[in-house]
């Protein structure tokens, strides 16, 4: 569990992500910093990358600012988001954390397309290799059908 929501100095929203790399869990706390000059609104998103690393991001949570007073934390974790992609969080409505909506999209690229060929390809190779098999099974079934029925049989005396 994470406990930057405690001692960061961060006002907005928050971002901590954790991943394995390595052998080992990194934690990191993106935020989306706020402006005091004459009331600059920020832009809606924050980018979060994960460095040398291809692996899922293990956990994401997501929270935003409590009003004074409020005593419950504001923030939700998802589990296993996929690297490159976008994620798109609403956190509506703000005090009800669990009905938050997160939606991922994916940026499609030719390794998709060289992965189904791939997928295609061994799928192929294994169809082939049980196409032979069974074509030699039945080969030596008939193999053994005729030489059953060239017998002498001596019940039938």
């Amino acid at each position: 569990m994470f406990t930057f929501f405690s001692f960061y100095l961060l006002m907005g929203i928050m971002f901590p992500k954790m991943f394995f790399v390595l052998h080992c869990f990194k934690k990191n706390l993106a935020g989306q910093l706020s402006q005091s000059a004459h009331l600059a609104l920020q832009l809606p998103y924050n980018v979060l990358g994960l460095g040398r690393s291809a692996n899922f991001l293990d956990h994401l949570y997501v929270g935003i600012p409590r009003p004074s007073g409020e005593t419950s934390v504001r923030k939700q974790e998802w589990t296993a988001i996929i690297p490159n992609s976008q994620l798109i969080v609403i956190p509506y409505p703000h005090n009800v954390p669990r009905s938050w909506s997160a939606k991922l999209y994916l940026t499609p690229s030719n390794i998709v397309l060289l992965t189904a060929i791939a997928l295609i390809g061994v799928c192929v190779f294994i169809l082939a290799i049980i196409g032979i098999l069974h074509w030699q099974e039945k080969k030596a079934d008939d193999r053994e059908k005729r030489q059953e029925a060239h017998r002498f049989h001596f019940d039938a005396m």
